[in-house]
This record gives C-alpha cells, structure tokens and sequence, in this order.
C-alpha cells in the first residue's frame, strides 16, 4: 500500500455510485503502511522528515474520505431494502450494514404502527420475531406515544459496542439489547452516554466537518 493506490482507491470511490470491492486485508495493508512511514520518519533526517510527516498526514485525510465515502454508500444500500450483503465490504462494514438494516426494518414497522394503529398493525402480522424474542406493534406503539414528540424525533447515530451492557430504554422508548460488537443506531442522547462512559464508539461516516 502506498500514497498512490490509496488516492486510486479514493477517486474510485468518489465517481462511482456503487461500493467497489477491497481485498480483505484492506485495513491491514494500509496499518503496515502508516507504520513504515513513522519508521522512516523516525530515522529520517529533518527536511525528509518533513516530507515524511505530510505524507502521513495526506495519507490519513485519503483514509478518511474513503471510510466516510464507503459507509455513506452502506448505509444507503441498508436501507435500501437490500437482502443480502453487497461483495467487497470489510468485517466491520457488514456489521454497519446489518445493523442500519435491521434498525430500519424496526423503524418502518414503528412508523406502520402510528400511522394505522395498534390494533390493525396486530392484526395484520401480530409483531416481529426480533433476537429471540417476540414485540407486537401494539406494545411500540404504546412506548413512543408516551415519550413527547421531541424525543421521538431525536437525531439517531450509529456506535458500535465495546462490552456487553445491561438492558436499557431508550430516550426514544426502545428497549434496547446489546452487547459487544453490536453495531446500531442509537438516539443521539443514549449514543453520547454510552461513549463518554467509554462502552461505545461512534461512526463519523455521515458526520459533515
């Protein structure tokens, strides 16, 4: 991995729609690159260490473009409706993917419940089969009624679990279930509780700087 494969990898990403196909030891090739550059640096006279040091940090910012640019794109594909995963997505973004595609599924049936109400949406399939166990739109009906419009509206964002948690609801009346490794989307209270206590990490993909 180098400077250059790195800017074809991110212009690739940039003019096409579509989620190109990294190799699978993407995230270490580019580890073991940034680690020969701090190497060099560290042996390196001044004016090459200079050079050394804009080329990390060049490297970095094309790094970040292609992370945010590729999660943007997962995300957009989650929700999408799309069955199966897309080729080509490393170990973490499958896990984004099938988080945003479950937590959208939940979604639209909560949205289906408010709009016909609790009563029809039962009797049209009597609730989902969600990790184990069984919710009716009845009983998510109830708990978003109960929460004031705002929080129901809340800014969601995407974190990935560090540890196993203990059961908790959240400030938009989900009762959430998770544990270590989990990625999903979170109102944004609950998500900056969890990461300032240091048991959850968020997803800047979508984040405008």
């Amino acid at each position: 991995m180098d400077i250059e494969q790195l800017w074809e990898i991110l212009y690739k990403e940039r003019n096409t729609a579509s989620l190109q196909e990294l190799p699978g030891n993407f995230c270490e090739e580019v580890r073991h690159y940034f680690e020969r550059l701090k190497e060099e640096r560290g042996e390196a006279d001044e004016r090459r260490g200079a050079l050394l040091e804009d080329e990390i940090r060049n490297a970095r910012m094309k790094v970040e473009d292609i992370v945010r640019r590729r999660i943007g794109k997962i995300v957009k594909l989650a929700s999408s409706g799309m069955k199966a995963s897309p080729k080509g997505m490393l170990g973490e973004e499958e896990r984004i993917f099938e988080g945003v595609k479950s937590h959208v599924e939940e979604g639209k049936e909560r949205i289906f419940a408010l709009m016909v109400g609790a009563k029809e949406s039962e009797s049209e399939g009597g609730g989902e089969e969600r990790s184990g166990k069984k919710k009716s739109s009845g009983d998510v009906l109830k708990r978003d009624e109960s929460l004031p419009a705002k929080k129901r509206d809340e800014e969601l964002q995407i974190v990935r679990i560090l540890e196993d948690i203990p059961t908790f609801m959240g400030t938009d009346g989900r009762i959430y279930r998770v544990k270590k490794e989990d990625v999903i989307m979170l109102p944004k209270t609950n998500a900056e509780i969890l990461c300032k206590r240091g048991v959850a990490v968020r997803f800047e993909g979508k984040k405008k700087r």
